[in-house]
């Protein structure tokens, strides 16, 4: 099996989208990650978006580093859990106030993604 794929045209990053996914969406929470989601009715693919608070995390360089750990837990385990022909928006919240290790994140991943595809994929 191949990594899953992330890339510009699979990234959420119209502002009307990503609020609607927050207002109209469901979430899911583990020990360090949410996870809020919305079904599509445009496209058959999925879109993500990746998020670390200003407050939590001051500096950029922990902020983005942060959202690369969950883009790389992503890639990595979106194989194993989610279909490439869904269409659903995701945001992925970081709302720890600990930077955590990449093992940790990739932990908390696997169950978010786990618990979505037990929840909402027959």
């Amino acid at each position: 099996m191949s990594p899953f794929s992330i890339n510009k045209s699979s990234s959420l990053k119209s502002t009307s989208e990503i609020d609607a996914v927050f207002e109209e969406g469901s979430k899911l929470s583990s020990k360090l990650i949410s996870l809020y989601y919305v079904k599509t009715k445009k496209e058959n693919r999925l879109r993500t978006a990746f998020s670390v608070g200003k407050k939590t995390h001051a500096l950029a360089k922990t902020r983005n580093r942060l959202k690369r750990l969950m883009k790389e837990a992503l890639r990595i385990n979106g194989d194993k859990y989610l279909s490439p022909s869904l269409s659903y928006n995701f945001v992925f919240v970081y709302f720890s106030t600990k930077e955590e290790s990449f093992k940790s994140i990739e932990k908390c991943m696997k169950s978010l993604l786990l618990s979505f595809k037990n929840k909402n994929v027959s």
